[in-house]
């Protein structure tokens, strides 16, 4: 990988600024105008079953994957608008996933982490690199932001080190630090893998079952490849749950509100809904109030809400 090889030549990261903004450019400037409908709007299809966590997929075109890590990729979101009128509402879970896996795993120091109002990367930050709060600098909260959600897909100390660039020993470290601080969640962890040995499959909280046969695979490997399976399903796929759940929420209370808005968007954690500017203000709270009590939980879930006449603005 060129991440891997940045700092050897300067040419590296100018074939990096290259490719973002090609990909930018291929994926999403030049193909989705091509795609708009008759009524100038894009329209996706929406897979139920073609994700194995059981989230949803959107294909023809794909609007899951417009970008949001990169400044330049975030400005991709600023091209969908609102019908002149209109605004649109974004609702996003937050952190729903490191929620989870302190309710699941029954973390107690996650959960008093979440009960403070405390950031949850500068908190596992702080233990996995021993500093305290007022010494972590960004790469170490980004850093900690990795381990974090690396634990929740199930990532090996091999696939933390690609991720972080950093020697498979190191990676290996801050994943025993971060135990050490959190031991409940290296217990959920055993316990899911024995389980899911076990029986052959696991379940998210709402009883849904994914097969694993690879946790009994004689390959190492594939035994390695179906703990992070089992680990991922059980968080991930709870997630999945809980906003098909707040989807039909939603779309319930615009209904019983008599609004004109509509849900018209589900991506992966946010629903984005359009409707009239001066509902915006009650579709922000009924969001909230309905995506917040899909699920009763400890710590309990929790939602951002913004509004705007485009993606980015209400994001």
């Amino acid at each position: 990988m060129l991440q891997a090889i940045r700092s050897e030549h300067p040419v590296i990261a100018k074939i990096e600024r290259w490719r973002e903004l090609t990909k930018l450019a291929q994926t999403y400037l030049d193909a989705l105008p091509l795609l708009l409908a008759q009524d100038g709007r894009l329209h996706t299809t929406f897979n139920q079953t073609a994700a194995t966590t059981g989230r949803l997929s959107s294909n023809n075109p794909n609007l899951q994957n417009i970008p949001i890590r990169t400044a330049l990729g975030r400005e991709i979101r600023g091209c969908f608008v609102a019908e002149p009128g209109c605004l649109l509402v974004s609702a996003d879970y937050s952190q729903v996933e490191l929620r989870l896996l302190a309710h699941i795993a029954g973390e107690d120091v996650l959960k008093e982490i979440f009960r403070r109002g405390e950031d949850v990367h500068n908190a596992t930050a702080s233990r996995v690199f021993s500093v305290t709060p007022d010494r972590i600098d960004p790469g170490m909260r980004s850093k900690a932001k990795m381990i974090n959600y690396g634990i929740v897909y199930g990532l090996s100390a091999y696939g933390m080190a690609d991720r972080l660039d950093i020697p498979q020993a190191e990676a290996d470290e801050f994943i025993q630090r971060y135990l050490a601080g959190f031991p409940a969640v290296g217990r959920f962890i055993e316990e899911t893998i024995e389980q899911g040995t076990e029986h052959g499959y696991v379940s998210t909280l709402f009883g849904r079952r994914r097969q694993v046969p690879e946790l009994r695979a004689r390959r190492w490997e594939l035994r390695k490849q179906g703990e992070r399976f089992a680990v991922n399903m059980v968080i991930q796929g709870t997630a999945a749950d809980i906003m098909k759940v707040a989807m039909v929420r939603c779309d319930q209370a615009l209904a019983d509100a008599g609004l004109r808005s509509r849900l018209i968007l589900q991506i992966h954690d946010e629903l984005l809904f359009e409707g009239p500017a001066e509902e915006a203000g009650t579709v922000e709270r009924l969001a909230c109030e309905q995506m917040s009590g899909a699920f009763a939980m400890d710590p309990p879930l929790a939602v951002d809400a913004g509004a705007g006449p485009d993606w980015l603005a209400a994001k």
